[in-house]
């Protein structure tokens, strides 16, 4: 029997945020992701590390792309088995600068292995967060997530939820990377809205249609290929670097499972999207949005280490514009393409859960 849940089913005057929000249940997009070896959802499973064929582990984590309380669909490998590549922390380059009180602190790039080994000077933490024997290497996910944007921009901001934190006792240091800098923030008990830190102050972030930030810059040639900086901001890079507790206590080492996802079959529901509307899917360029007050500090857990039973996981996000959720299988092939290109920087890939 078919099971339909409640966003399967399209209407006629349903807003941009409605249309979009379901495209997780659309049989044209589930379909044509299928094809290439991908998925779609709202919940991915970022885990740092899980069991052989199992949804259970000791780091997991769940991430969410969130607009108006609303989760949005994500095109990523599909949740269980996960396939990843792992790519040198010597070649992922991060912006710093951003994190001084001093607004006129220049930006500048250094590597993801230059920030791990001093990062206390770009942190409150006191002990470096590089392990040689284990650091060397990250292990990388992508994600092509997409927003509902007609022709204004949108407000967003990423959620993480890793099972093991707690308040007292977090077990994850995330790194909200973009053009505008790297954000270190600790993950506790609840579902934490990650942010990037301007100098001092939160935000979350905002995003437009390429086409329309090219207008506003006076761009003739809206068709072409994005240019370097352009790519720059089409992107946002989270890291999820494992550390130890600095108590120990009952719940240490407590092993839980990734929320369940029933995994998407194109034959569960009838067709509720036309393609004969038209794919109107764009890249999106991404800022800062409005500040949200203080940025948060975690001075209580300056002393935190990195632990090395775990390995760091960055997930690198792309971002898209669609009006009205319909994808077309040219636009997915594209998407696959897009994200199967960070595979030139791996030194090996495949699934440490099922052995794929």
């Amino acid at each position: 029997m078919s099971y339909y849940p409640p966003y399967a089913i399209k209407t006629k005057n349903e807003s941009t945020l409605d249309k979009v929000a379901k495209m997780v249940s659309d049989p044209n997009a589930i379909r044509y992701a299928k094809e290439h070896g991908l998925d779609i959802m709202n919940i991915a499973w970022e885990d740092c590390a899980r069991y052989k064929n199992s949804c259970w582990g000791p780091c997991i984590s769940d991430m969410t792309l969130v607009v108006q309380n609303t989760w949005m669909p994500v095109i990523r490998v599909p949740n269980f088995s996960d396939p990843i590549m792992s790519i040198p922390s010597s070649k992922i380059t991060l912006t710093v600068g951003n994190q001084s009180p001093n607004q006129s602190t220049p930006l500048q790039k250094i590597s993801l292995q230059e920030y791990l080994e001093t990062i206390d000077q770009y942190t409150e933490l006191e002990n470096p967060m590089y392990v040689p024997d284990r650091d060397h290497q990250a292990v990388v996910s992508t994600q092509t997530c997409f927003l509902p944007i007609e022709d204004d921009m949108v407000d967003f901001h990423v959620g993480l939820y890793n099972y093991q934190s707690t308040d007292v006792n977090p077990t994850v240091l995330v790194l909200v990377c973009n053009e505008a800098g790297t954000s270190a923030q600790i993950i506790g008990s609840s579902t934490s809205t990650l942010y990037a830190n301007d100098h001092g102050t939160k935000h979350t972030f905002v995003a437009e249609r390429l086409s329309r930030d090219r207008a506003a810059r006076g761009v003739v040639e809206s068709s072409k290929e994005m240019t370097q900086e352009e790519e720059a901001r089409n992107y946002i890079m989270i890291i999820q670097i494992p550390i130890r507790r600095p108590v120990q206590n009952m719940y240490q080492g407590r092993q839980l499972r990734c929320q369940y996802v029933e995994e998407n079959s194109d034959s569960d529901y009838e067709s509720d999207s036309d393609e004969s509307d038209g794919d109107d899917v764009e890249d999106a360029m991404v800022s800062l949005g409005e500040a949200k007050g203080p940025f948060p500090t975690f001075h209580q857990h300056r002393n935190v280490q990195r632990n090395p039973d775990f390995p760091i996981r960055v997930t690198i996000q792309f971002y898209k514009a669609t009006s009205n959720g319909v994808i077309s299988e040219n636009t997915m092939q594209n998407i696959a393409h897009k994200m199967d290109q960070v595979k030139e920087n791996a030194t090996w890939w495949g699934s440490l859960v099922t052995n794929e």
